[in-house]
C-alpha cells in the first residue's frame, strides 16, 4: 500500500460516456508514489474506475432507474450482471475494511463510493473470472 508522496508525472486521455449518452474525453492526471514507485491516476468522483460510461449511469442502472439512462440494453445488462457478481467479494472486503481500520461503507452505500473503497484498499481484481462463478 503505498505510503509515499504523490508527484505529478503528467497526464492522459480518459474517454466517458456521459449521463445523456455522449462520449467526452477527460485529462487525468498521472501521479508517482515516491515510496513504492507505482504510477496512480487521480479520478474524478464522475468516472468509476475500469468503466466507459459516468458513475451516474452506473448508479441508476444499480438502482433499477434505468428508464433515462441513454445505453443499450445489453450493456444495462452487462452492468447489472458485473453488480451481481461483485457483491459477495465487495461485501468480504468492506466487513475486512470495517475491522481493520473502523470504517462505516455497507452495501446500501452508493456504489461508487464502494467501488473507490475497494480500489483504494488495492484489492480491485482486474481478472473478472477470478471471482466470478463460471
Amino acid at each position: 500500500m503505498c505510503v509515499g508522496a504523490l508527484v505529478v508525472i503528467g497526464s492522459r486521455k480518459r474517454g466517458l460516456v456521459n449521463i445523456s449518452g455522449e462520449s467526452e474525453t477527460l485529462i487525468i492526471r498521472r501521479l508517482r508514489c515516491e515510496g513504492c514507485r507505482k504510477i496512480h491516476h487521480e479520478l474524478p468522483d464522475i468516472v468509476m474506475p475500469y468503466k466507459r460510461h459516468c458513475a451516474d449511469t452506473i448508479e441508476r442502472i444499480i438502482d433499477g432507474d434505468d428508464e433515462e439512462v441513454v445505453c443499450e440494453d445489453s450493456t444495462i445488462c452487462r452492468i447489472i450482471a458485473w453488480w451481481t457478481a461483485s457483491l459477495l467479494y465487495f461485501e468480504s472486503i468492506l466487513e475486512s475494511l470495517e475491522y481493520k481500520y473502523g470504517t462505516k461503507i455497507s452495501l446500501k452505500s452508493a456504489p461508487r463510493k464502494i467501488v473507490r473503497a475497494v480500489i483504494n484498499a488495492h484489492l480491485w481484481v482486474h481478472t473478472r473470472t477470478a471471482f466470478m462463478p463460471v
